[in-house]
C-alpha cells in the first residue's frame, strides 16, 4: 500500500513538473518573439530623431535627441522635464530592463538575461500630472517595504545622482493612446486603492492579494477599460511595450564608448 501511494505521488509530481516546464517554455518562446517586436519599436523611435545630438552642459556624457511627434502622438502633457528630470505625465508608464536582483549574487546570474530581454527590471505608472509621483511595487527591498506604494519619480535622478555605480541599460517612457483625464484618474484611483498590498512573488497565483510591478501597472490601466498586456498572460515589460495601445515618448540608453558610459536621451517633441 505504501509503495502504491509513493508511486501515485511520484506520478502526480511528474505531471506537475511537466506542466511547469511547459509553462516556462511557452513563457521563454513568447518572450523571444516579443523581444524582437520591442527592439523594432525602440529602433524605429530612435531613427526618427532629427538634427545633431545636444550635449548636456551640466551632466557629463549625456546627449539629447529630439524625436518629432507623429500626428496621433500627444505631446500636450509633460514628456520630460529637463530641469527636474521627471519622465512623463499622469497615467504614463515607465519601464526598464535593469536587473532587479543585481545585488544578490545567487540570483543575479539567473535573472540577468530575463531582465535584459523581457524587460523584467521594473515598471511604474505616473500618478501626478507633472510626472513627479509614481505608483509602484518593489520586490527587492526589506519585506515591510515590498508593497504597492506611491513614491517620488526618481527614475532619472537615481541614475544621475545616486550612489549605485550600476546604470540601467534602457529606461523607456510610454504614453497610452487617446486617454481622457477621467480614464487617467481611474487608473490612479485603482492603484491608490491597492496601496499597501504586498509584492506577489508567485506572479501567476494569489493575484487577489498581491501585485508585482508590471501587474499593478497593467491592472491599473485595465481599470480604465484599456488593455496593455499584449499576450494576456503574466504581464512583463515586453508585453506593455508590444501593446498597440501605447507609444514611446522617451528613451534613455547607456552605450559604452572607449570604456566610458554615454547616456543618450531620446524624447518626443511636438515642436517644429
Amino acid at each position: 500500500m505504501f509503495v502504491r501511494l509513493y508511486l501515485k505521488t511520484l506520478k502526480i509530481l511528474k505531471r506537475i513538473l511537466l506542466v511547469l516546464l511547459a509553462m516556462f517554455m511557452i513563457f521563454v518562446v513568447n518572450g523571444a518573439v516579443e523581444y524582437f517586436i520591442v527592439q523594432n519599436r525602440i529602433q524605429e523611435f530612435k531613427e526618427r530623431a532629427v538634427g545633431e545630438p545636444v550635449a548636456d552642459s551640466n551632466i557629463a556624457n549625456t546627449y539629447y535627441y529630439r524625436v518629432p511627434a507623429k500626428e496621433d502622438e500627444d505631446t500636450s502633457r509633460n514628456i520630460f522635464n529637463f530641469e527636474r528630470r521627471f519622465i512623463g505625465a499622469k497615467g504614463d508608464i515607465i519601464t526598464s530592463n535593469r536587473n532587479p536582483l543585481r545585488d544578490y549574487p545567487p540570483w543575479n546570474f539567473f535573472i540577468q538575461p530575463f531582465a535584459h530581454y523581457l524587460y523584467l527590471g521594473h515598471t511604474s505608472i505616473n500618478s501626478a500630472e507633472d510626472g513627479s509621483r509614481v505608483y509602484e511595487t518593489l520586490g527587492n527591498r526589506n519585506w515591510e517595504n515590498n508593497i504597492v506604494q506611491e513614491s517620488t519619480n526618481t527614475w532619472i535622478l537615481s541614475e544621475e545622482y545616486g550612489s549605485d555605480d550600476y546604470s540601467s541599460p534602457v529606461i523607456i517612457g510610454l504614453r497610452i493612446r487617446n486617454t481622457t483625464s477621467e480614464q487617467r484618474d481611474k487608473m490612479i484611483e485603482y492603484a491608490a486603492s491597492k496601496d499597501g498590498y504586498p509584492y506577489n512573488y508567485t506572479f501567476l497565483f494569489n493575484r487577489a492579494n498581491g501585485f508585482y510591478c508590471t501587474d499593478i501597472v497593467s491592472r491599473s490601466v485595465a481599470a480604465a477599460g484599456i488593455n496593455v498586456n499584449y499576450d494576456h498572460l503574466a504581464t512583463t515589460g515586453n508585453d506593455i511595450l508590444c501593446s498597440k495601445n501605447v507609444y514611446i515618448i522617451f528613451i534613455r540608453e547607456v552605450v559604452i564608448e572607449n570604456g566610458v558610459e554615454r547616456y543618450n536621451i531620446y524624447y518626443l517633441d511636438g515642436g517644429e
